[in-house]
């Protein structure tokens, strides 16, 4: 396992959102604790291409920094929650559901306009 981190280290800045969220999935999968470098690295790359995240990709970053309780940088939640409010409109009750979880397990108070977007998505859905 330290050879493959070593190895997305090495490569990470080729990561599209999609590669970013199914790597700290995997480790949140299996209870594996990424290095502190991939850590970086990964907020680091999300940060650069935080245009392109889908909303399945945002719940799924954020459940993923959740489950083995990894603070995120700064920059990078404010960026997912900004992100999150911009296409709450398109989050499905699943997305929702694991979007709010992450939240909560990190111990982050949402937004205000999150919160209530997610209300009215979560009716509407």
């Amino acid at each position: 396992m330290v050879g493959m981190m070593k190895q997305a280290v090495a490569v990470q800045c080729d990561f599209d959102p999609q590669v970013i969220t199914n790597t700290l999935w995997a480790f949140a999968t299996l209870g594996l604790q990424p290095s502190e470098a991939l850590m970086a690295g990964m907020m680091k790359q999300a940060v650069a291409v935080q245009g392109d995240f889908n909303p399945q990709a945002i719940a799924n970053t954020l459940w993923a920094f959740a489950t083995p309780r990894v603070q995120a940088s700064e920059g990078l939640m404010a960026w997912m929650m900004k992100e999150a409010v911009a296409v709450q409109g398109d989050f499905n009750a699943q997305v929702i559901a694991n979007t709010l979880c992450a939240f909560a397990t990190l111990g982050l108070q949402p937004s205000e306009g999150l919160m209530v977007g997610m209300m009215k998505q979560a009716v509407a859905v």
